[in-house]
């Protein structure tokens, strides 16, 4: 029973590129006024996620119960123009080869919920104790049938359980708590897309592109994984009217089993496809040292593909030195690699101000380093500013609530890309073009601008209701380039690439909380 609560607290947020990985919000008041709430009470959960120093704001014990339902549009588009996409008649090539080959990525999810609960009560006048668990980030795509995006299957899903003090001294307010995290990612997608018949694979029939995930689903990885940190927070009123916070949340560090053959996406993966190349179009694979793969590709029909000579001589340059058995088992799908993956630490200040008794105005900005933490570094995401703005007025029993939020994608675009660069990822060289494709098909956090509006119903003066729609409009990326060896003698060779993605979301938040 215990797992499955914490399945429902990954489910939906799995699906979420919101700021990065990162929800704007975890309430339905949060996520109402724009995901503030670093100097703005609205609740103990919203308090432990935003800026726990707030916590001492409560007058009585407090229950708190949010879900949340997503629902996200995600279609990519994939160009590649590599010279081993195309085959001999009467094979087909793969489908990006010829043009840009678009597909939307399907509802991979056994739900769309995502919950957060949470509890406060007041230990003393100055102390609050409070503890939440919090759905808190994630993003996952799923392109079953779609041979072009390699029927690719990712998901990465984190919750967090915070149990945390605050203690207030005059106009101020301290704040701290430990974090465990657990996180589970899965990345599985079809190394190869033809069987021995030269007919493409049936989704999940190949080691790589279904293999199951968190307690026998779909979602995430084989496992969940631990990891600890901590966050801190402190505000100040200044005056009666105007309240200033800072926040500070710690990284948090999780390796991932078995989530890839990284090998595949650098120069053993040359060797892998051209081998591949080989069985499909000539019934034998490569042998020998790599040096002998351009005329092992030539004798087997290659001259009769797009770029002839000089495209085998590319693929041979690609692959590096060694034997072609060595990368063979190097690229072997049945040895996966582990990945760590930080999420990134933040930091972030919040002004709150009072119009008047009845209307409230509230701005946040946050610092998310994604472009220092292990792993987000590696795959060339951008640190990230997150800009948001709030409004909430009451109307006796009703609050009405307003607000935006907006950051830029840590994923850049990018066009002219030298794709045959190598990026060292975790010890395993991988091409820059693989990269943008692994960013693209599998984690598009591209969204960047949210609106959302709620309102709130108090029944009592222990109870009230929440009801909160954020909606991302479509945003999209695009990252381009040639995969061309970098040496010399190759300019004339055509081996562009373009990945580009879509995102539009909406989300319906409802919460309860209940002072007692």
């Amino acid at each position: 029973m215990f797992k499955k609560t914490l399945l429902l607290s990954f489910a939906a947020s799995s699906l979420l590129a919101t700021n990065g990985v990162n929800m704007i919000g975890t309430t339905a008041a949060s996520r109402a006024m724009g995901g503030t709430g670093i100097a703005y009470y609205t609740s103990a959960a919203g308090a432990l996620h935003k800026n726990i120093s707030l916590m001492g704001d409560i007058d009585k014990s407090e229950f708190q119960f949010d879900i949340t339902y997503f629902s996200a549009s995600v279609t990519s588009s994939v160009y590649d123009k590599m010279p081993l996409n195309a085959n001999l008649s009467p094979l087909p090539n793969l489908p990006s080869y010829d043009g840009p080959a678009v597909a939307e990525s399907q509802n991979m999810m056994d739900t769309n919920y995502i919950p957060s609960i949470s509890y406060a009560t007041r230990l003393s006048d100055k102390t609050v104790l409070g503890i939440a668990m919090i759905g808190a980030a994630g993003m996952a795509t799923q392109y079953e049938g779609e041979y072009a995006q390699r029927q690719m299957n990712s998901s990465m899903m984190l919750m967090k359980i915070i149990p945390g003090l605050s203690y207030r001294q005059g106009n101020t307010t301290f704040g701290f708590a430990p974090v465990l995290g657990f996180g589970s990612m899965s990345l599985n997608y079809d190394d190869r897309y033809l069987d021995p018949n030269g007919t493409p694979y049936p989704y999940g029939t190949k080691p790589q592109s279904q293999r199951e995930g968190l307690f026998g689903t779909n979602i995430g990885g084989s496992e969940l994984v631990p990891a600890f940190g901590f966050t801190a927070g402190m505000d100040v009123k200044v005056t009666e009217r105007f309240r200033v916070g800072v926040t500070y949340n710690s990284s948090l560090k999780y390796t991932y089993k078995e989530v890839a053959n990284f090998s595949q996406f650098g120069p053993s993966g040359m060797v892998y496809m051209a081998d591949e190349w080989m069985y499909n179009n000539a019934g034998v694979g490569l042998s020998g040292d790599n040096s002998t793969i351009s005329s092992q590709l030539m004798a087997a029909g290659f001259k009769d593909i797009v770029g002839g000579q000089l495209a085998a001589d590319a693929i041979q340059a690609l692959a590096g030195t060694g034997t072609i058995k060595g990368a063979l088992e190097a690229t072997d799908p049945n040895k996966l690699d582990d990945l760590t993956l930080e999420q990134p630490w933040e930091v972030g200040i919040g002004f709150a101000y009072d119009v008047s008794e009845d209307m409230s105005c509230t701005f946040d900005y946050r610092y998310i380093a994604w472009g220092l933490a292990e792993g987000y570094k590696d795959f060339g995401w951008d640190n990230q500013s997150v800009f948001a703005f709030g409004i909430e007025y009451h109307a006796d029993e009703f609050q009405i609530r307003a607000g935006y939020n907006y950051a830029a994608s840590p994923i850049a675009a990018t066009s002219g890309e030298a794709g045959a660069l190598l990026t060292d990822v975790q010890g395993h060289l991988i091409f820059d073009q693989a990269l943008s494709m692994l960013n693209m098909v599998g984690f598009p956090a591209i969204s960047t601008t949210h609106f959302s509006g709620g309102v709130g119903y108090a029944f009592s003066d222990d109870m009230d209701l929440d009801f909160t729609v954020v909606y991302s409009p479509e945003a999209t990326t695009t990252r381009e380039g040639s995969l061309s060896p970098l040496t010399t003698g190759f300019d004339a060779l055509d081996m562009v690439y373009s990945y580009q993605t879509k995102m539009e979301q909406l989300t319906l938040s409802f919460g309860i909380n209940y002072q007692f």
